[in-house]
């Protein structure tokens, strides 16, 4: 649909949290988010991407996802720290109360879940369909989210569009997923390596390789096989002649073996498949975009190819708006007005930093009081009309109605924007709407101004 750096993977989390809803609720109200992404981007992905954005802040949906961002890592680290002291309590299991260890046992102990892990995401990533990797992780995810201290809907909503943004790649999912469990039991791995380096060097301890049923030729050739890597990296090999039985054991030899085989077959395991995880996540990921064949993103390409051809005809047939109409009678125009409309009740009235004409008033928007105040301005006929409107707030249709309706009773309009955001908005709707003002202000000392007759630009 397009080059592959078009998205990140925020924003199509974003975008399909937005689709998800949608499914869920029924078609958002997205007529300002339409008209913002089709003012102010070209490529149609990047239209679609800003229109999910603009939702998505009006839903919540990026706190949701920057929450999960901030809570990821903490989670990651509390997994890790579990999984170190379960290794470690196995490990301490095996010692027992008189320091006395069988070292193949210790071994097995240490790597034997983290070799089953690995194996079991191995297995994933072979055998893992289309879409299908972690889906059983996805639902348990959601489930495990809706009960943390402080989930929210739209935090599990945010986590089933990430876990369908990666399940849309083959492999994606089990190999970032991978890169995480990989992470996990890196630290996990790191952690027990150095409560043995720790013990080793501050206890005694009595490493044996008994064997009641076996044949003692199996654990010196294991010791031998397994210690052979280990030993490329200067750790010595335990004198597999010695019997552990005998009293002359070779403690630190053993000590050492262990100690290598968990920082070779364990850490340096772990942080091998955790570099190619994170490789080839970016690689996928760098490959991921938009989905052209979805049915809700070809529903809204075809709106913007609508508004494509609505600016065109606009360009084509565009018509100066008419002066407005001379008052009845052919009374001069004099005096100012002041006129809030659709203001949040909490906001003072009239603003401050700003005087109180004879006609100063604020209306919540209703159709009667709305003819009511046409009305008074039809009949004082003021030379200058300072519309107050509340910035944050999305101008609609309703709004422009009414602004050209009272335009056309006064002598000149200008509007003040009340709030802290939302300038730049208004004054891109201005525009597209060609409304006959002189300025838009988002400061009362520069409106004062133009309301005693000072003259600005828009």
């Amino acid at each position: 649909m397009s080059s592959p750096s078009t998205a990140s993977l925020s924003q199509l989390i974003l975008l399909r949290a937005v689709q998800r809803l949608e499914a869920q609720q029924g078609p958002l109200d997205d007529a300002q988010a339409m008209r913002e992404a089709h003012a102010q981007q070209r490529a149609m992905p990047q239209r679609l991407l800003a229109r999910a954005a603009w939702l998505a802040r009006e839903q919540g949906l990026d706190v949701a996802l920057a929450q999960w961002r901030g809570r990821l890592p903490w989670l990651a680290l509390v997994a890790a720290l579990l999984i170190g002291l379960l290794s470690f309590s196995l490990l301490q299991a095996v010692v027992g109360g008189n320091r006395q260890i069988n070292a193949v046992a210790a071994l097995l102990a240490v790597l034997g879940p983290h070799l089953l892990s690995l194996v079991l995401w191995l297995l994933m990533l072979t055998v893992g369909g289309h879409g299908g990797e972690g889906g059983g992780l996805a639902r348990w995810l959601v489930w495990a989210t809706a009960r943390l201290p402080g989930g929210t809907p739209a935090q599990a909503l945010v986590l089933e569009a990430g876990l369908d943004v990666l399940g849309r790649k083959r492999g994606l999912s089990a190999w970032a997923l991978g890169a995480v469990n990989h992470a996990i039991w890196s630290l996990a791995l790191l952690l027990t390596l150095a409560g043995l380096v720790f013990a080793f060097s501050f206890l005694a301890y009595r490493l044996t390789w008994e064997t009641t049923i076996l044949d003692a030729g199996f654990f010196a050739g294991f010791a031998r096989i397994s210690g052979w890597l280990p030993g490329l990296l200067g750790f010595a090999t335990p004198e597999l002649g010695i019997t552990g039985s005998s009293g002359a054991d070779d403690n630190r030899g053993w000590a050492l073996w262990l100690l290598g085989c968990t920082l070779v077959y364990g850490l340096g395991l772990r942080l091998i498949a955790l570099l190619l995880s994170v490789w080839r996540t970016r690689g996928l990921l760098a490959g991921l975009d938009l989905d052209s064949e979805d049915p809700q993103l070809r529903q809204l390409m075809q709106r913007f190819a609508s508004l494509d051809a609505s600016a065109l005809l606009d360009a084509e047939h565009h018509r100066a708006p008419p002066p407005p109409a001379p008052p009845e009678g052919g009374r001069v125009m004099q005096g100012v007005a002041l006129l809030g409309y659709e203001l949040p009740l909490s906001l003072p009235w009239p603003p401050a930093g700003l005087p109180a004409p004879p006609l100063a008033l604020r209306i919540a928007g209703a159709a009667e009081e709305k003819r009511r105040l046409l009305a008074q301005l039809q009949d004082l006929a003021p030379q200058r009309l300072l519309l107050v409107c509340h910035g944050p707030s999305s101008p609609d249709r309703g709004t422009e109605r009414f602004v050209r309706e009272a335009l056309q009773r006064v002598g000149a309009g200008a509007l003040l924007l009340s709030g802290e955001a939302g300038a730049a908005r208004w004054r891109s709707w201005v525009a597209d709407c060609a409304l006959p003002l002189q300025a838009v202000f988002d400061a009362p000392a520069p409106a004062r101004a133009w309301l005693e007759g000072a003259d600005h630009g828009r």
